[in-house]
C-alpha cells in the first residue's frame, strides 16, 4: 500500500514537471454583474469610466509558474466594470488605474490558494474619488484540477476576480 502511494505521488511529481504553466483567461478573472455591485442611474461612476490602466502583472513563463499578464488583467478589469454599469460615457469621465503590488502564490499543494494584492485608483477630473490597496484570495482544489500548474492558473484567476469583487464593493460604499 505504502509503496503504491509513493508511486502515485512520484507519477504526480513527473507530471507536474512535465507540464506547461498557462497563462490566465481573461474571461474567467472578470466579475459578472452581481447583485448589489451595479451602479445605477446616478450613482457616481455610472457609466463614466473612460479609461483602465493596469500595471504590475507578469507575462506567463511556461516552463515556470503562470502568471496574470497586464493585458489579461486590464480585459478583466475593464469587462468587470461594463458588468457592474461602469464604463461608458454618459458621465463626468473617470479614469480606474489598478497596480498589482503582489501575488503570492504557493510552490505546491493540494489546494492552491493565491492572495493578490491591488493598488486602485480612480479619478475624476484630476481628483481621487478613490485610492486603496485590496486584497483577496482565491484557492483551486485538487478536484478542480489534478495539474499543479492548471490549479495555480485557476487559482490566480479567482483571486483577481474576487480582488475586482471586493473593489467593486469597496468603491461602492464609499461612492454612496
Amino acid at each position: 500500500m505504502i509503496r503504491r502511494l509513493a508511486a502515485a505521488a512520484a507519477l504526480g511529481a513527473l507530471m507536474g514537471v512535465a507540464a506547461c504553466a498557462s497563462p490566465s483567461n481573461p474571461a474567467l478573472m472578470t466579475l459578472p454583474a452581481t447583485s448589489g455591485l451595479t451602479a445605477a442611474p446616478g450613482d457616481l461612476g455610472y457609466r463614466s469610466v473612460t479609461t483602465v490602466t493596469v500595471s504590475g502583472g507578469q507575462n506567463t513563463n511556461p516552463m515556470w509558474t503562470s502568471e496574470v499578464s497586464n493585458a489579461d488583467f486590464k480585459t478583466a478589469l475593464e469587462g468587470s466594470l461594463t458588468a457592474a454599469g461602469y464604463m461608458g460615457t454618459e458621465g463626468q469621465p473617470m479614469t480606474v488605474s489598478a497596480s498589482l503590488i503582489d501575488l503570492k502564490q504557493p510552490m505546491a499543494g493540494f489546494d492552491m490558494s493565491v492572495t493578490s494584492q491591488v493598488r486602485y485608483t480612480v479619478m475624476r477630473a484630476d481628483r481621487s474619488v478613490f485610492d486603496e490597496t485590496v486584497a483577496a484570495t482565491g484557492t483551486a482544489t485538487m478536484g478542480q484540477a489534478f495539474m499543479g500548474v492548471e490549479r495555480l492558473r485557476m487559482a490566480n484567476e479567482a483571486s483577481i476576480r474576487e480582488n475586482i469583487k471586493e473593489f467593486l464593493t469597496r468603491f461602492r460604499a464609499r461612492a454612496r
